[in-house]
This record gives structure tokens, sequence and C-alpha cells, in this order.
């Protein structure tokens, strides 16, 4: 069978290895914030917030078929489909320096918990070398995005993506899982008493604000000529990437329970691996270790990339990455990252402000993506259906939601630590 182009029809598999804005996505959510996130919850309350997971992946895919026909059909990225909806609206420049500042602020710090965790990855097999550890960790994850290339970019990614699934199954299969509970906990909903806000960590380390930006930009610069194989493309794309993204985050969350059940003590991101030393060995240890690396420093590649592309579409530069503004404004998320990452604090200080943050740019960013995504301008015929409004506006109550909560639970913390 042959496309409207004349091409022949791409198989599944074909497809499958054709990945590529949705590894890249992937690769970002998945970073230390994920881990400890789903280690903690599982530590804490088992496998009962499973069903925020999946709840999470299936939002992720919803918001990324958006994002991905305002990169295949309106052939540009999401900052920049922002630019031009709200060029002529009087309320622009306060929407505009919102989105700059809360994305450029929450990546800054999404950024130092990135490449702090990969340091904890790289300390719990080499040793605490935290300075310099994050000083490679950054200048590595720099000199990629620098590369220029985003097929590259996306190669390695994907290959870092596979990476921590294998190595996070492993973990979890080794440590073992009661498959009913898990099965339960992911498809039967439940809150036990003081895990809402787990719950919502977890639905906020899955969607995030920034990836949708992210994957509408890495989408468009593919430069789709059969729009229509695509989109097909990239519905098995962020399917796949979203199945991935729930195996390691599941994982995560069967080794925080097992520990748990052991009796062990996990207050962070390091004490998962620490804490599988005494269970399976030295080895299991090293594997998990070598997960928090991976998720690390995928992150710390993506988190400047997005800051970069949301802050080049809104002001209407260009956002090719050879670019010299758009190659100083991702070098200046790079070393704030960088230095806050040496100078900041725990981890878990980090990615608490970075939440807080999250908790204000992500409704808004998911209200832009329904209403660019509604435009005719934009998307013409390709807009979005009834269904797709619905599944939509679901999405954007939840976040709200989540942003309520957020800021009632977090303000007070931000308040303490600065004070």
């Amino acid at each position: 069978m042959t496309t409207s182009t004349g091409t022949k029809k791409k198989t599944t598999w074909q497809r499958i290895k054709s990945m590529g804005p949705g590894a890249i996505v992937t690769a970002a959510v998945v970073g230390p914030g994920t881990v400890t996130t789903c280690g903690l919850s599982g530590y804490g309350f088992g496998y009962a917030l499973a069903w925020a997971l999946i709840f999470s992946v299936i939002a992720m895919v919803i918001m990324q078929f958006m994002t991905s026909k305002i990169g295949i059909v309106g052939e540009m990225g999401l900052a920049d489909a922002i630019h031009k909806v709200f060029a002529k609206n009087p309320f622009r420049g306060p929407l505009f320096l919102l989105l700059i500042v809360a994305i450029f602020c929450g990546n800054c710090a999404y950024q130092a918990g990135n490449v702090v965790g990969a340091s904890v990855g790289l300390g719990i097999v080499f040793g605490p070398y935290r300075t310099l550890f994050c000083i490679i960790i950054s200048g590595s994850a720099l000199a990629l995005v620098l590369s220029g290339n985003i097929k590259y970019i996306a190669n390695v990614l994907t290959g870092l993506v596979f990476l921590m699934a294998v190595v996070f199954l492993i973990t979890a299969i080794i440590v073992g899982v009661d498959v009913k509970a898990l099965l339960h906990g992911m498809f039967v909903p439940s809150i036990p008493s003081g895990s809402l806000l787990n719950a919502i960590g977890l639905i906020g380390t899955t969607l995030v604000p920034y990836c949708l930006y992210l994957h509408a930009s890495t989408t468009a610069s593919e430069k789709a000529v059969d729009k229509e194989e695509a989109l097909i493309d990239a519905k098995y794309d962020s399917v796949t990437n979203a199945i991935l993204t729930a195996i390691i985050s599941v994982s995560i969350m069967v080794v925080g329970f097992s520990l748990f059940q052991r009796g062990e003590t996990v207050k962070g991101v390091a004490d998962l691996a620490l804490g599988l030393e005494p269970l399976a060995g030295t080895a299991a240890k090293a594997i998990f270790a070598i997960g928090i690396f991976a998720a690390g420093i995928s992150s710390a590649t993506t988190a400047p990339l997005a800051a970069t592309y949301v802050i080049t579409g809104i002001l209407g530069w260009s956002t090719d990455l050879k670019d010299k503004r758009f190659r100083a404004i991702t070098t200046v998320v790079f070393i704030l990252g960088c230095v806050v990452a040496i100078m900041g604090g725990t981890p878990t200080n980090i990615i608490t402000i970075a939440q807080a943050i999250n908790g204000v740019a992500l409704p808004l960013s998911v209200c832009l993506v329904v209403y660019v995504a509604n435009d005719v301008g934009v998307l013409g015929s390709y807009k979005n259906t009834a269904i797709l409004n619905v599944e939509g506006l679901a999405v954007v109550v939840i976040t709200l939601f989540m942003a309520y909560r957020t800021f009632m639970v977090y303000a007070p913390k931000m308040a303490q630590m600065i004070g």
C-alpha cells in the first residue's frame, strides 16, 4: 500500500524504529524527580497510587497528539504558535512574560535537579565528587545540544530511554513484584490517607509543562512532507514512549515498595539504590545507580533545550539549534543549572522549587495547547475534534486542581527555605 505522496506505507516496526520526538519527551520526563517521586510513593503507599501513573501517561498521549498536530500541520513549535495566535491580543505582553519567566525559572530548577540527580548516580558507584560530576554532566549535555543536530540528539536520548527501561525493569524483577496487587493499583484508583500530594506529584512529574513545548518544536523540526503519515508516526511514537514511561515509573515504584517491605530507610533518590545492596547485592545497587544517572543526564539535555524553544518562540526569534541567540540562551540555562546544582543543596529541595513553579506553568500551558489546537489559522481542518476537546478539558480541570493543591503545600515550604 502507498501513501498520498506515492511512498510505500510503513510497517508498525518501521514506525517504532523511527521514534524521535516522543523519545525526547520521555527522556525529559523520566528524570531524578520522577525516580524520587515514584520511589517514595512506592515506599510510602505500595502500589496504591499506580493508577496516577496510568492516568498521567494517558494525559501525556492526549496532549502530545495536539502538540504533534501543531508541529506537523502548523509547521511550528507551540511557543511559535502562541506568538502567532496572540499576536494582536491586548494581554499578550503579560502572557508572554509569565510564560518566559515560569518556564525559564522552572527549567533552571529542573536542570539543577537533573544534574544533581545524575551526579548522585555516579557518586553511588565512584564516590562523592559532586562538583566534578556536575561540571562533567553539564558539559557533556551542553556539547550534545550544541551539536545542532536534532536527529542525533533524538537518537542518543532514545538509547538512554531504552537503557532506563531495561535497568529499572531488571531491578524490579530482582526485588520481586506482586503482579496481582500491582494491577489492582493500576486500574482501581484509591487515595490512601496522606497520599494526595504523592498522587499529584506522580502526575506532575510525568505531565511536565516544558515537555509540551519540546514535543511540538522537535516534531516541527522534522519537516514532514506527508502530513497524514507523519501524524500516524506521531501516534505510534507517543503511545510507544508512554508505555516505556509507564514501565520505568512502575518499576521504580516496585523497588520503593520492596525496600519498605524489608525495613530499609528511604528518604531520597540515593537511598533507593543504596538500600538495594543488602537486599540484592552490589550488582543491583550499581544497575539502579546507572538508571539514576541515565535519568539525570537525559533530562539535563532536554530541560535547557525546551526553555530555549519557549523563549525564542514567544519572542518570534529563530528556533534553529545553530542560531547564535538560541545557543546563547541554551548555554545560560546550562550554566545556571550547573551553578545551582553545585551550590543549591539537596535534590529534594531543588525538586520542591521546580514542582512549585510547575504548579503554575502546567495548567497555563495545557490551556494554551487546547486553545491553539482549536485555532483554524494554525491547524485548519486538523483542529481539535469535539472528543479531543473533552479529553483536553478533563486534563485542564485536573491540572487546575493540582495547581491549587501544589500552591497550598509548596508555597509555605518555599517561604521557609527562602527565609
